[in-house]
């Protein structure tokens, strides 16, 4: 099975919009089992997903350990699509650790991950992650195979993105096998700014920087989590649906997952 982390310290990057339509794509053209794992408090992807933190889900696994997997799940209404969901009790679980009330425990998840790839539960697996350090998000990255750092295009995210690979090889010192694939531009509308970003990316980018960008298409993206959808579900022929299928290729075919000219 393969991980994904989708990472990023800052807020409003396509971090959620990112997994939502990268795990429809891959349980309905690619006829993968994906499961999504909300790792974010506020719990969006589990919300658009219809998918209810209830006493299961990612803070219980965090206290308690891998237990029987198939009672943390929650089923979607999408073929292949699974999602371990989260909500409000992952922040709380995150302030008790900060008071000392509870240990915090940084590799359940990779438990919980080595228990489903030795069951053969999953193909893939990708994790939503919160914009900060939290205890899922550390979890996170000691957990996934591969970290993807999606971006916007205005000066902050685009000169960061060397600060945000250097925390994060930081917190990958503990876990050496966890690489970063690289940073997916998002939000991008045909600009001198956008391009500008663009092209600073690729050259100062300390990771590889894929060459699919996702158009802004702010008001499919803001339906579809009304639709409760992935936007690739609920438009799949405005700009974010075309470009998110393309950058699921170009993602498949770098990791060897499909070969080159593949659907």
């Amino acid at each position: 099975m393969k991980t994904f982390a989708i990472v990023n310290q800052k807020g409003g990057v396509g971090k959620t919009t990112t997994t939502l339509n990268l795990g429809y794509i891959l349980a309905t053209q690619y006829h993968m089992r994906v499961l999504l794992i909300d790792a974010d408090n506020q719990g969006n992807t589990s919300s658009v997903l219809d998918a209810a933190g209830g006493e299961g889900g990612l803070a219980w696994l965090l206290q308690y350990g891998a237990g029987y997997y198939p009672d943390l799940v929650c089923h979607t209404d999408v073929n292949g699509l699974d999602v371990l969901p989260s909500g409000q009790d992952l922040g709380d679980l995150d302030l008790e650790c900060m008071s000392g009330k509870r240990q915090p425990d940084f590799w359940a998840l990779k438990g919980f991950i080595t228990t489903l790839t030795e069951d053969d539960a999953y193909d893939v697996c990708i994790i939503d992650c919160p914009p900060y350090f939290s205890l899922s998000c550390l979890n996170a990255i000691a957990a996934a195979d591969s970290i993807i750092i999606p971006t916007d295009t205005d000066a902050y995210s685009a000169t960061g993105m060397a600060k945000v690979v250097a925390q994060i090889d930081k917190i990958r010192s503990v876990s050496p096998t966890t690489r970063i694939t690289g940073c997916l531009v998002t939000r991008w509308a045909k600009s001198e700014v956008s391009d500008g970003a663009v092209d600073y990316l690729r050259k100062e980018s300390p990771v590889h920087v894929f060459e699919t960008v996702i158009r802004t298409s702010t008001e499919k993206v803001r339906e579809s989590t009304w639709a409760r959808q992935a936007a690739c579900q609920w438009s799949p022929f405005c700009n974010v649906s075309k470009d998110y299928r393309e950058f699921a290729r170009e993602l498949l075919t770098l990791e060897g997952m499909i070969h080159h000219g593949e659907v």
